[in-house]
């Protein structure tokens, strides 16, 4: 009997029950529009694209200040990143536009590193023999693989072999220029224009923050790696192939990557070195422009930046590991 006479008191409030959770339901509902609509989404930000495209700094062009050098350099422009955390270290007038010189050449590479597979055999132009400053003295008729002449190119700055490799990319040096040019669009390199494959033009001008960007998307290539960190090998009719970075020679952690220099250029040089910091290994990646005659050799003036700016990480991760 109790258990019967609860069944029938309860059986009226079923109705009420049921509509009570049908209005909860509708109210959370309700409640949950509103603050997803209301809150903003979580902020998000890059720091770098891991393919090929353009880069995406941490630090906009000139929109952070860096702390200067406690020493004197003979360049009017120089950039210096921590790669690790692409934070920038250093800035002399990184946007400053003037003559590449042979570091031109880091964009030459990094187009036929990409078009061109290893093995081709290139044919010596009478163009490409003609050309003049620094070469291999390649002969017109002779054969290379396009292996034998990106060493050429990044080791002896070999004017002849980046013109040989141009043409067989792309028919004419002018077309060659032009895909140059495109990718340099493509990487928002806006202070930078081409108008040869070698450098020998006054006119293929750009800064060291564009060239930074270059250098980097290089540096992701192993071949490139390995290419710029040998220092001496040898090639058809060239019994030795010398780098002529010279910093390569001073210092150990250095991994490359291009010298340049014209009479109206001067002396730059763009620079890379791996060290291992607090237990962890560090790259940095460091441009200088326009050195003149008089100043110290811009390979001191590199190193001297380098460590430099690898005691800027070691101070401050020993302040992150402080903090924690």
């Amino acid at each position: 009997m109790i258990s019967r006479s609860k069944r029938h008191r309860s059986a009226p409030n079923l109705p009420w029950a049921a509509a009570v959770i049908v209005i909860l339901l509708i109210l959370s509902a309700w409640v949950n529009q509103i603050f997803t609509h209301a809150s903003p989404a979580p902020q998000t930000t890059t720091t770098k694209s891991s393919g090929n495209s353009a880069p995406w700094y941490l630090v906009e062009p000139g929109s952070s200040a860096t702390p200067s050098l406690p020493f004197k350099i003979g360049e009017s422009s120089g950039i210096l990143w921590n790669l690790n955390t692409h934070q920038l270290l250093w800035q002399l007038h990184p946007h400053q536009r003037g003559p590449l010189a042979s570091t031109t050449k880091l964009m030459t590479i990094y187009l036929i590193l990409h078009h061109l597979p290893l093995n081709r055999v290139v044919t010596v132009s009478p163009e490409a023999a003609s050309t003049t400053g620094s070469d291999i003295y390649m002969a017109v008729g002779e054969h290379y693989t396009v292996r034998q002449l990106v060493y050429a190119l990044m080791l002896a700055s070999a004017n002849d072999a980046a013109v040989a490799l141009a043409e067989n990319m792309s028919g004419t040096r002018a077309q060659f220029v032009a895909a140059m040019n495109r990718q340099a669009r493509k990487f928002d390199m806006n202070g930078t224009h081409y108008a040869d494959p070698d450098g020998l033009s006054p006119n293929s001008v750009g800064t060291a923050w564009d060239l930074s960007i270059i250098a980097e998307q290089d540096l992701r290539i192993p071949l490139f790696r390995r290419i710029v960190d040998t220092k001496v090998t040898s090639l058809p009719h060239n019994s030795v192939v010398r780098n002529l970075n010279s910093l390569l020679f001073l210092d150990p952690s250095v991994i490359g990557v291009k010298t340049g220099w014209t009479t109206q250029a001067g002396f730059n040089l763009v620079f890379a070195a791996t060290r291992n910091v607090d237990g962890k290994p560090v790259t940095l990646l460091g441009v200088i422009l326009h050195g003149q005659h008089g100043f110290p050799p811009e390979n001191q003036d590199a190193e001297k930046i380098l460590n430099w700016g690898f005691h800027q990480v070691a101070l401050k991760m020993n302040r992150l590991s402080q903090m924690h």
